[in-house]
């Protein structure tokens, strides 16, 4: 998947000449709301929380997304995004994951993986200062795992899979160089929903360099016979754009 989306710029980039790549350099402290699951999504297993039933710390991260525009109205974009939770504690209650059973009173140390590779395509609505700035779509790879292991059993369940998304843009200039941003990708189905929307403040250092800070919102998950499990983090951001 990196591998062709790497092809795909690279073609763009010899066949329509030269225009203009950035990169954004994220990084950040991410808090969890909630990361409710059941695997599989069935009994005798058991529906538990990474969030209630264990300890779930806030956790460092980065993100990386490099960009192609195209020309003023086109753009092409490859996302790195991956993070990963220990949750620890002890259960009050036995569990069942994975027809597995964790017994109660038994210390827990459990793994939350949530990597994201993205392909997405941008249009652009030119010279527009406040409102919609554009609009495309995504194709996401998760590649997801969770795990638990105590003193006696350990297990994990791993679920990779293609997801498309819809990407937005919104913003507001104050000035040439500041603006307010609301940008993201999100779609949602019977199966299960995803959204992952970035607010922030933006600004213009000059033609290179740029700086933004804000509040990151992740959530989703599936509803299905293979898992059950729902997610949602919260964000606190900084960020760097370079032009060249």
């Amino acid at each position: 998947m990196k591998a062709s989306a790497l092809l795909i710029i690279l073609t763009l980039s010899l066949s329509l000449g030269f225009a203009q790549f950035s990169l954004d350099m994220e990084t950040g402290v991410a808090f969890t709301g909630y990361n409710d699951l059941r695997i599989p999504n069935n009994t005798p297993n058991s529906e538990f929380s990474f969030k209630d039933d264990l300890e779930s710390k806030a956790k460092m991260y980065g993100r990386a997304n490099l960009h192609y525009l195209i020309n003023r109205k086109h753009e092409v974009s490859l996302l790195y995004s991956p993070i990963t939770i220990k949750p620890t504690g002890t259960l009050d209650r036995d569990i069942i994951f994975m027809d597995e059973t964790f017994a109660a009173g038994q210390k827990i140390n459990a793994t939350y993986r949530f990597d994201s590779y993205r392909l997405q395509y941008l249009y652009h609505f030119p010279n527009q200062k406040i409102g919609i700035r554009a609009l495309g779509l995504t194709l996401k790879l998760r590649d997801a795992e969770i795990a638990l292991k105590n003193a006696d059993t350990e297990a994990s369940k791993v679920n990779t899979g293609l997801v498309p998304l819809i990407g937005f843009e919104f913003g507001h200039n104050f000035t040439d160089d500041l603006a307010i941003e609301l940008k993201g990708e999100a779609l949602a189905s019977k199966f299960g929903r995803a959204e992952d929307v970035l607010l922030s403040l933006k600004y213009d250092i000059d033609d290179v360099y740029s700086l933004y800070a804000g509040y990151r919102l992740l959530e989703g998950g599936s509803d299905i016979d293979e898992v059950y499990t729902f997610a949602l983090l919260h964000y606190a951001t900084i960020g760097a754009s370079i032009r060249f």
